[in-house]
């Protein structure tokens, strides 16, 4: 998560969205001008001119954190206060659920265990927790953000969002971080009917709120 008080915007990271990416692209304006330099894991910061999120794969390290990557919507506005919550811009990356989901399967479970992927994928869904980031876009039951940045189109909505908090596009200093082995594969070799079933309604606020449907 980051704010920064030089350009009036909060940033909300949710998962498996390209979020640590879009977080490092935009971190240079919560420093203050010319302190940023690239890594990839990064401390706690907080200054003047705004904040950082712990992002460290270090859980004591985290949990010892006021502010870390993935907070919800809630707790930062709590932290900030009202006005400020208010008065900035906020946004956040969201993506295809039914892609998204896939993303998570291979992240998490990257060794297929059943005789076909449909079977292996299908199992994974009915026994792990999906990954649901409602909090980091919704207070009290109600979307809380000004803008969105779509994984589908990250480039052009990245530049827009830097027109909109008069920030230099500069697509080259988009990392391209937290990349892992993904197969492939079109996303009819993963879904059965029920697994489908099982993201449809897990995913109905989303697919409801931004159009999204089952890409073919």
């Amino acid at each position: 998560m980051l704010v920064s008080h030089r350009k009036k915007f909060i940033y909300t990271k949710t998962i498996k969205t390209a979020g640590t990416s879009v977080e490092s692209y935009f971190e240079p304006y919560c420093m203050k001008e010319g302190e940023w330099s690239f890594t990839h894991a990064r401390l706690e910061y907080i200054s003047d001119s705004g904040i950082i999120g712990c992002r460290t794969g270090q859980l004591l390290v985290i949990q010892a954190s006021t502010w870390w990557n993935h907070m919800p919507a809630v707790t930062i506005k709590a932290l900030v206060g009202e006005s400020i919550w208010d008065s900035y811009f906020k946004f956040c990356v969201i993506r295809n659920p039914f892609d998204k989901v896939v993303s998570a399967y291979h992240f998490f479970s990257p060794k297929a265990s059943a005789p076909t992927l449909k079977q292996d994928f299908e199992a994974w869904l009915m026994s792990n927790p999906l990954p649901i980031d409602r909090s980091k876009y919704m207070i009290d039951g109600e979307f809380c953000m000004d803008g969105v940045i779509r994984y589908e189109t990250l480039l052009q909505d990245i530049e827009r969002i830097c027109e909109r908090l008069d920030i230099p596009y500069q697509p080259q200093n988009l990392k391209n971080l937290k990349v892992g082995h993904r197969p492939s594969k079109s996303l009819e070799e993963y879904y059965s009917a029920k697994s489908t079933e099982i993201v449809t309604n897990a995913y109905r606020y989303e697919l409801d709120k931004f159009g999204y449907t089952f890409p073919i």
